[in-house]
């Protein structure tokens, strides 16, 4: 089912599946991509792994379990907590099939708040069982590029708060990462240009990203700024010819090539103590 917040300048939808955001509108353009021949998916949550396991398990506790990439929260089923005219909160609770993929029993609230030109999205993340609760989280929303007719992909560019300097690391065939052989260098980037051979090798990721926001914008400076305060790293994804970009913010990413399989050993594996949340949130202005 579809939900509706709205203020004077922006109208989100959102579904109860996933608790993902189908579409962000002003008067003038819809910021969110669609559903197409590239991509079944518009802006879904990442739990509890961001990225692919190696060969599609992990070990938890001696035990094997098989996670698809980035995990089953996307496909999960929301229910209403509170439903105001410009926000709405979404849960989904651990049951007896997350059980079997995931031996830790959570609870998941998705918040999403209209304030003026901005949406915020909250994530809390619950742990609803008596042990230590280890975790990646993620998004993934893909926007619309271009943004308005007329124009191109390569219009647009992003502009990252500081200068990144970072090795992208390699996108193996079964998707996992290879740090030894990056797929691209970058030296104090602040401004990138969009192009799609940047993509030839899947998604850019940049591991630990000093920016705290970046900006997509075409060559009038219309566009969003994204904020991502609080993840510790950022992916960039497209495909070839496709009319989106994805902004990826994440605490964790896809495993190493060489892992032991071992959960606890994934980056940026966070370690939730028994009836603890943990909270994050980015946030999407529109610049127009």
């Amino acid at each position: 089912m579809d939900y509706k917040i709205k203020n004077q300048y922006l109208e989100l939808t959102v579904s109860s599946q996933g608790a993902e955001k189908r579409a962000l509108k002003s008067s003038k353009v819809n910021y969110l991509r669609d559903v197409d021949q590239f991509w079944d998916r518009i802006a879904p949550f990442l739990f509890p792994n961001v990225g692919s396991l190696r060969d599609g398990y992990t070990i938890i506790n001696n035990e094997k379990y098989y996670l698809n990439q980035h995990g089953f929260l996307r496909d999960q089923e929301f229910e209403v907590l509170n439903h105001k005219e410009d926000e709405i909160s979404l849960v989904n609770v651990y049951n007896e099939k997350t059980l079997e993929k995931y031996p830790f029993k959570y609870k998941v609230i998705v918040t999403y708040q209209l304030i003026d030109k901005t949406l915020i999205t909250q994530i809390d993340i619950h742990n609803e069982d008596d042990k230590d609760m280890i975790f990646n989280i993620g998004g993934h929303p893909g926007f619309r590029c271009p943004l308005y007719p007329d124009e191109k992909f390569e219009d647009y560019r992003l502009v990252f708060e500081k200068p990144e300097s970072f090795s992208s690391p390699k996108v193996e065939k079964n998707a996992t990462l290879n740090f030894y052989e990056p797929a691209a260098k970058f030296s104090k980037l602040q401004e990138l240009r969009l192009k799609y051979d940047l993509f030839q090798n899947d998604a850019i990721v940049i591991p630990r990203i000093k920016s705290k926001f970046v900006k997509l914008v075409n060559d009038k400076n219309l566009g969003i700024k994204f904020d991502f305060q609080g993840f510790v790293s950022l992916g960039i994804w497209t495909k070839p010819n496709a009319p989106f970009i994805c902004l990826e913010p994440w605490i964790g990413y896809a495993d190493r090539f060489d892992t032991d399989h071992e959960f606890i050993n994934k980056d940026n594996i966070i370690t939730l103590p028994s009836l603890a949340v943990h909270t994050v949130k980015y946030k999407i202005t529109i610049i127009d």
